[in-house]
């Protein structure tokens, strides 16, 4: 149960530290754009940190039940 919570944080922060070099990024660039360019956070982003829990649910079904059961036990505590 640890486990799958450290990994699930892991994949959040990888999404909120790519979320923020986007932002940053987008504010330094030189163009006249300065805004958040959300296909980057999805494809660098998002992307990479939900696809290996899709190929774990695909080829091991059970982890998904042991999943759900972790992030109802996020709210829980």
């Amino acid at each position: 149960m640890n486990k799958s919570k450290i990994l699930i944080t892991l994949s959040l922060a990888w999404v909120i530290f790519v979320g923020y070099l986007t932002w940053y990024n987008g504010l330094k660039a030189s163009g006249t754009y300065k805004g958040f360019n959300w296909e980057e956070w999805f494809w660098f982003g998002v992307l990479p940190s939900t696809a290996p829990y899709f190929f774990l649910f695909i080829w091991k079904p059970k982890y998904l039940k042991d999943f759900i059961n972790c992030i109802k036990s996020l709210f829980k505590d």
